[in-house]
């Protein structure tokens, strides 16, 4: 069917027009007046009031880490796009950010600039993006409505005489120029600084009817009014009209009122509307140019056109009412910067014609190595007093990492793609950002086991609070107290926790270029390894990888090897389990046994046995040979045993009325369970994963039952594990090569 032009334009024609309908919101001033006195809250918010009111309106939740509860702003979801741009992580950030606004609104004043500063690529332009994204979205609904206002002069047939300035009324039944039609209208000016219409309540006369207001229960009572609102006034070209109107009316306060237009506005960034970006080559920030002789002013009345004019330009004046932001504020000369000695502080901008009063959020960006040299300037303490600093680090969580390039890193390639790609390379990148913990922080008997923790147990210890399998039951509980305070140890020091180390943005491209990589297949974890191996090679390329190592820590290039063993681990497993050698369960039955026969043997009683009905003692063969596996040199069996009883009864206090999951609850000893049986097993596994090889070689020469035990190995890794066929023979092979060549046999 032919698509008729005309009609889908009209269709075209229609939406936009009933948009700009939606969109636009105009009133008179008295219309606008009453909407303020019905409730004056929203409308005498500040910038840091109101995006106070933005971080509110999208909510918090509570993400449980072993280091802690942490409460995220879902404003740092991007909501509003589907996620995209999304931080990941980053939640003591997030709230350190909150506070510092909620400061300034409490204070009725911005009175800083928030500096984020941290590594290149740690998110910090991110964290600014999300906010910016969520003052759009929130300025389009009804809850987050601005107002401004533009000045409106009517056509010569609507006043006679002097346009604007006679002693009829307007040809409209209303006694406001605002809503004449295009045709009527000689010229608008908006106001440039897109101030508030109350700005027109002269300010005693503003302070009278605020208090008012709140004698009369319109404004909360922990509403703080903030200066601006109270000592806030008209931009000076707006002032120097309001005054020519003022004078030709013989001050008549309403009659200049009526060529006030109220205009509902919205926040956009693209558009320089109440949101701006002052990039590091930008040297004029803020600029007033002179009108007076300006064309653009020629159909205003001629009163007006003796007044001198100026027009304001620049990104202070853009991101009035909302967010400015400084991206690399330190990349500029310090001259071009220090007008904000004034204006963080007391919210004006001196030009060489008049001071503008300023209502924004100030926030800026820069690394470490510009804050450092900032920080030995002379008039560094004369900044420094005007400078919120928030370090904005690195991720030290694995899962976050795996986020970040779950969304950007592996894009369409003309490859098939392993399993654990994303994850291999986030694992080390987080490792090189770990510092060593200080074991002299801390009191025996913890002080021996933080000295002892390497940069893999940490790793673990911070994502899900698993401790090193090597320490008994009682040490395991010491470590998992103490997760909080390693977490936050490095925090204050001048070498923090994340401020060296693999940035995302260079893993991302080190992904990318593994994809590339002609020698392989696939994208598997493989050619990730040989880019790791490439980029550590040159020390000279990244300062992280030039620090010595210590205690297993900054190590970037034996990290690579010990990343290989951890996915070795995980596909090891996984090719296991698709070999079928043992049912899955069988270990998670043994464990659930073992625990009704310990947990007998603490309490002294006897237990049912389920096939004879009779009730027998604990069977000790069983617990001690479980525990042969499982303890700890030198650990006490009684003290293991009433460890496992502890944690269990911990776990159903939490989860009263359900049945424990012991993988969930003791998923180390099972796994460590599943490993000994393995290992008794390697020469099966090694014939099985040559069988496999063959069978996906093109040469494959196997008996029946080799190909079909073969056949299904490869079925399951693909059905159950994601992997294509090639990816199994290159991981298989790398497999074979590394962890089971000498069990072959012959």
């Amino acid at each position: 069917m032919a698509l008729d032009g005309a009609q889908q334009l009209q269709r075209i024609s229609d939406r936009v027009k009933t948009r700009f309908s939606e969109d636009r919101t105009l009133l008179d001033y008295g219309g606008w007046f009453d909407q303020f006195l019905a409730a004056p809250a929203p409308h005498l918010r500040s910038a840091a009031q109101y995006i106070r009111d933005v971080f509110d309106h999208f909510g918090t939740e509570t993400r449980e880490l072993p280091a802690g509860a942490l409460t995220r702003f879902r404003l740092f979801d991007a909501p509003w796009q589907d996620g995209t741009g999304r931080v990941a992580g980053q939640e003591r950030i997030q709230q350190e950010i909150y506070r510092l606004i909620s400061g300034f609104a409490r204070d009725g004043q911005v009175s800083k600039l928030i500096l984020l500063h941290g590594p290149n690529g740690s998110a910090k332009s991110s964290l600014i993006r999300c906010i910016q994204g969520a003052l759009e979205a929130y300025s389009l609904l009804p809850q987050g409505a601005l107002y401004t206002y533009a000045w409106i002069f009517p056509t010569e047939r609507i006043e006679k005489g002097r346009l604007g300035f006679g002693d009829r009324a307007p040809s409209q039944s209303s006694s406001s120029y605002a809503h004449l039609s295009v045709e009527e209208i000689d010229a608008r000016l908006p106001c440039e600084l897109r101030e508030s219409p109350l700005f027109f309540v002269p300010r005693e006369a503003r302070a009278e009817l605020i208090e008012e207001l709140k004698r009369a229960g319109k404004i909360p009572e922990d509403f703080v009014v903030s200066r601006y609102v109270l000592e806030g006034d008209l931009s000076p070209r707006d002032r120097a009209i309001y005054d020519a109107l003022l004078l030709a009316y013989e001050g008549n306060h309403t009659e200049v009122l009526r060529h006030v237009q109220v205009e509902r506005f919205y926040l956009s960034r693209k558009y320089g509307r109440g949101i701006a970006t002052i990039e590091p080559q930008m040297h004029v920030d803020a600029d007033a140019r002179q009108l007076t002789a300006d064309r653009s002013i020629a159909n205003l009345p001629r009163p007006l056109q003796t007044v001198p004019l100026y027009e304001l330009s620049g990104p202070l004046v853009s991101a009035n009412r909302g967010l400015l932001e400084f991206s690399d504020l330190l990349k500029r000369p310090i001259e071009t910067f220090k007008y904000l000695l004034t204006t963080s502080e007391e919210a004006t901008a001196s030009l060489p014609q008049f001071s503008v009063v300023l209502d924004q959020l100030l926030v800026g960006s820069s690394n470490e190595k510009q804050l450092a040299a900032f920080k030995e300037y002379p008039d560094w303490n004369s900044f420094k007093g005007r400078i919120e600093l928030v370090r904005v680090p690195y991720l030290s969580l694995y899962r976050d990492e795996v986020e970040i390039y779950a969304r950007h890193s592996v894009g369409p390639v003309d490859k098939p793609v392993a399993p654990h790609v994303i994850e291999v390379a986030a694992r080390w990148a987080v490792l090189t950002r770990l510092e060593a913990p200080n074991p002299e922080r801390y009191e025996s008997p913890l002080r021996e086991l933080v000295a002892s923790l390497g940069p893999s147990e940490k790793l673990e210890l911070y994502e899900s609070g698993t401790v090193p399998d090597r320490m008994s039951a009682q040490e395991a509980r010491i470590l998992e107290g103490a997760v909080g305070d390693l977490f936050e140890e490095h925090r204050g020091g001048p070498i923090y926790e994340g401020q060296l180390g693999a940035s995302a943005r260079e893993i991302r491209t080190l992904i990318q270029k593994a994809a590339l990589r002609s020698e392989y297949r696939a994208l598997s974890p493989l050619p990730v390894f040989d880019e790791l191996e490439e980029l550590v090679s040159d020390p000279t390329l990244y300062d992280f990888l030039k620090r010595e190592p210590h205690r297993g820590f900054h190590d970037s290039s034996r990290f690579v090897e010990v990343v290989r063993k951890w996915w070795l681990d995980i596909f090891d497993g996984e090719i296991r389990q698709s070999m079928g050698l043992v049912e899955e369960t069988r270990y998670d039955e043994l464990f659930e046994r073992y625990v009704r026969h310990v947990s007998a043997e603490v309490k002294n009683e006897k237990i049912l046995d389920t096939y004879t009905g009779r009730t027998i003692d604990p069977d000790h063969d069983l617990m001690n040979e479980v525990e042969g596996v499982l303890l700890a040199e030198s650990e006490s069996r009684d003290d293991f045993r009433r460890a496992i009883i502890g944690r269990i009864g911990a776990w159903g206090l939490d989860n009263a009325g359900l049945t424990p999951n012991y993988r969930d609850i003791f998923p180390q000893y099972i796994d460590r369970m599943e490993e000994d049986y393995f290992e008794r097993q390697r020469k099966v596994i090694a014939r099985n994963l040559r069988s496999v090889l063959e069978y996906l070689g093109e040469d494959a020469n196997l008996g029946e039952e080799e190909a079909a035990g073969a056949a299904r190995t490869v079925e399951t890794m693909q059905t159950r594990f994601g992997y294509e066929p090639v990816c199994t023979s290159e991981c298989a092979a790398h497999l074979l090569h590394r962890r089971y060549a000498a069990d072959l046999d012959g």
